[in-house]
């Protein structure tokens, strides 16, 4: 049996795409990973890296899934770190004011101890914590 060219590039083709897909939910499951080897150790050091390291991964959204995970977990002192972390890098990304506003509104007490008034007074911008009202951080226009 003798494969003709458009077969072999078309094979090729499908075996590469396979090949990036498999690449790319074995980054995104380090993160995942981290998380959940973050609620038993209590340290959100190790997600950080894995997302500062992943040079491809839109910090915002990966950020944004990781927070999520651990704000409805109930872990919201792990997340109040890693929102610390994702202002830190982007403070302008909408999705930073969503989580910034959304501590500030839930967990007062907790964001104000971890985050402190002077961290917060220079990282939260209104104006753009208002873009990101209705949806909870899951429109495009919070990235």
């Amino acid at each position: 049996m003798e494969l003709d060219t458009k077969t072999i590039i078309l094979i090729t083709v499908v075996v590469i795409a396979i090949v990036m897909l498999i690449m790319s939910n074995l980054k995104g499951n380090s993160v995942s990973k981290e998380v959940k080897r973050a609620r038993t150790t209590k340290d959100v050091k190790p997600i950080i890296a894995a997302i500062d390291n992943d040079k491809t991964a839109d910090v915002a959204t990966v950020f944004n899934t990781a927070i999520k995970s651990l704000w409805d977990g109930y872990d919201r002192d792990l997340a109040m770190d890693l929102i610390k972390a994702l202002l830190e890098r982007n403070d302008k990304a909408p999705i930073s004011q969503h989580w910034l506003q959304s501590a500030l509104s839930v967990e007062p007490e907790l964001a104000r101890k971890q985050l402190g008034e002077e961290f917060i007074k220079s990282h939260f911008h209104e104006e753009i914590a208002q873009q990101c009202v209705g949806c909870g951080g899951s429109c495009k226009s919070c990235k």
